[in-house]
């Protein structure tokens, strides 16, 4: 099985490792993509520093990041909207069973060669945009405008 680095947030410690861990294999619908840019949230270190809990994680550990962008290195059976080479943006979190969870909180995020993402769960990312300003669309673009539109509900006049 291949292997990859990956920055894993040991939780009961808090211990932040990097480590060599399973490079992922998509399964159907999934697609991996091979990380370029990743960015560091408050959120992040609020995890490592014990301020902020995982409510959704399986297990103790997890691999930090959900402000991630890349391109497509494999896709799993049944994708057919993205092929490899793509560039993409991972969405910083998936709703699963009417649950949302967070990338890099809840299930292994970006902090790593390769990151697993659904399909449904990704978004291209433009040639003009560099992979460092397209990782933090998903949050630090993502956050306000949610928080206009939706919470605050703003509509053009």
């Amino acid at each position: 099985m291949d292997r990859m680095l990956a920055a894993r947030l040991h939780v009961p410690s808090r211990t932040l490792r990097l480590e060599e861990v399973p490079r992922p294999q998509p399964g159907p619908g999934e697609v991996l993509v091979k990380v370029a840019a990743a960015g560091v949230c408050l959120s992040d270190v609020h995890l490592i520093d014990g301020t902020l809990t995982p409510l959704l994680l399986e297990g103790d550990t997890v691999t930090l990041g959900h402000e991630v962008a890349g391109t497509i290195a494999e896709v799993g059976a049944g994708v057919t909207a993205w092929t490899e080479g793509q560039r993409v943006v991972l969405y910083a979190g998936e709703t699963r069973g009417g649950v949302t969870y967070t990338r890099g909180v809840d299930y292994d995020g970006g902090w790593a060669e390769y990151a697993l993402s659904s399909a449904a769960a990704l978004t291209a990312l433009p040639d003009g945009i560099p992979f460092e300003q397209g990782a933090i669309i998903p949050d630090a673009v993502s956050t306000p405008w949610g928080a206009v539109t939706v919470t605050g509900a703003v509509r053009p006049a």
